[in-house]
């Protein structure tokens, strides 16, 4: 059989050295298709992402932008102690986070507004559902003066121990919620004569001192 070294003339005794110049030649020769055809295919593809880029479907010209969190968008909290009667007596606490308003009169309707919703803690609600704010407005002495609908009166239970619950709760509430405040002075539909209810005169300033000791004797010992 003859060798590449015969195919080419070349002598018997110079053969292996032909051998390795046809197999190198034959290696270029492979490499070179190889190339080519990294090339064709390369070509292809910049072709069709070419043709996408401009026969793709036209889209909507612009979007709108995602709307921005802005921290002071969101509602600030702060923590409020809410008073409550407890049904073994004296009062219970709960906490609630209410929503932060600006000035002291803002503030202090809020809580209020939270107070008069009553306890979601089991605690005793002496002050009627129906009860709401007509006016507020607070001295130069730091006493928050609250004018509160009449339907306290007609819808309130008339026992001495829900009406110390009722004082107590509310300026225990108030005043410690609210520290520039000293005390609280009630006015029912504008009228501040007479009494709360039937035991506590609407002429007294009711401060947290006056209910930190529980409720009275007698109170403690009428039902609710």
């Amino acid at each position: 059989m003859k060798t590449p070294g015969d195919r080419h003339g070349v002598p018997p005794g110079r053969a292996g050295g032909a051998r390795r110049i046809w197999y190198l030649r034959a290696r270029r020769r492979r490499r070179g298709r190889v190339a080519r055809w990294g090339l064709l295919a390369a070509a292809a593809l910049a072709c069709g992402a070419a043709a996408y880029w401009f026969l793709r479907p036209p889209g909507p010209e612009s979007f709108a932008p995602a709307p921005d969190v802005v921290e002071s968008e969101l509602p600030v909290l702060r923590t409020c102690r809410l008073y409550f009667g407890d049904p073994h007596g004296g009062l219970q606490s709960e906490i609630r986070y209410l929503p932060r308003e600006e000035g002291l009169e803002a503030g202090i309707a809020g809580t209020l507004e939270a107070f008069l919703e009553g306890s979601l803690e089991g605690g005793l609600a002496p002050w009627p559902r129906e009860t709401t704010l007509l006016d507020l407005f607070i001295s130069r002495s730091g006493i928050a003066y609250l004018n509160l609908s009449g339907s306290l009166r007609y819808l309130a239970r008339e026992s001495d121990w829900a009406e110390w619950c009722l004082a107590a709760a509310l300026t225990r509430t108030l005043c410690e919620n609210h520290p520039e405040l000293q005390g609280v002075r009630l006015m029912v539909d504008g009228d501040s004569r007479g009494a709360l209810v039937r035991l506590i005169p609407l002429e007294w300033t009711l401060t947290p001192a006056m209910f930190r000791t529980g409720a009275p004797h007698e109170a403690r010992e009428a039902t609710w």
